[in-house]
């Protein structure tokens, strides 16, 4: 099998993302030349158990920010927020 030489910091940035992923390098690298410059590898592209290790750890990335915000403070994130003010 044929080889590349790269620089020492471009690998540990591949095996970073890659582990972080679960996946191997070589499966990130050939993903990523496979999908060119259409960014990062998509949820739906991992499976079940490895999505949702992803998004518990969204969550806890959020969760360890609510000290940040008054005591009881809640996000009107509704539609009807959203889209106010912007006619009908």
């Amino acid at each position: 099998m044929p080889t590349i030489t790269i620089p020492d910091d471009a690998y540990q940035r591949l095996s970073h993302r890659a582990s972080s992923l679960g996946i191997s390098t070589d499966t990130l690298v050939a993903h990523l030349l496979e999908r060119g410059d259409q960014g990062p590898i998509p949820p739906g592209d991992l499976p079940y158990d490895q999505w949702k290790q992803r998004f518990d750890e969204l969550l806890a990335n959020a969760a360890s920010r609510a000290h940040r915000y008054p005591p009881g403070f809640q996000a009107d994130v509704s539609r009807e927020s959203i889209y106010e003010g912007r006619g009908e």
